[in-house]
């Protein structure tokens, strides 16, 4: 269960650093960019009373299909892979449970639309474009809030565009968040 845990918190992170390009600001979103940008190199993100480092990392060609290869490097040593592509906007995950992948993210996708992951343990729903999330760096605006499904435990993912994975709650309390301070 652990690990599904950590898999669930792979699947919605992504590679952010306190500026993406000259003049972005950190705690502001870059209208013209994806909620889930795959060409960002590294960012630092806390999770409840730890943290990692997420950083891009090479290619790879799983059933055919190439992918960026992500480590997430916690605190404690331990290491983590997450595999993801983009496909005409659409942004796939493999995984490797299943070797196959799960949509990560379908711009298409509206306020409401549900999709379970390929292993058939989560189930995610779109819960607005527009949310908001407090955090000690940030109070965000113009989200995207996905909510993740396990059997035993529901998290809101918020995303903010062209910077990705910015910070998660768990029944309405902050248990995630990037940071720009390394």
């Amino acid at each position: 269960m652990n690990k599904i845990f950590i898999l669930s918190i792979i699947f919605f992170t992504n590679v952010s650093y306190s500026q993406l390009f000259e003049g972005q600001k950190f705690c502001e979103e870059s209208k013209d960019l994806s909620y889930f940008p795959i060409l960002i190199h590294k960012k630092k993100i806390f999770w409840r009373n730890t943290f990692y480092f997420e950083t891009k990392s090479e290619t790879k060609i799983l059933n055919g299909k190439v992918y960026t290869e992500f480590k997430q490097e916690w605190n404690n040593s331990n290491t983590d892979l997450l595999y993801l592509r983009e496909e005409n906007g659409i942004v796939y995950q493999y995984d490797k449970c299943c070797k196959n992948e799960t949509i990560r993210y379908n711009p298409k996708f509206k306020t409401g639309d549900t999709w379970v992951s390929e292993n058939k343990e989560m189930v995610y729903k779109i819960i607005t474009y527009d949310g908001k999330l407090k955090t000690p760096y940030c109070e965000y605006q113009n989200l995207l809030v996905i909510e993740a499904k396990m059997k035993s435990v529901t998290f809101n993912f918020y995303y903010l565009r062209g910077h990705g994975y910015i910070g998660a709650t768990q029944n309405d309390k902050l248990i995630s968040c990037i940071s720009p301070e390394w």
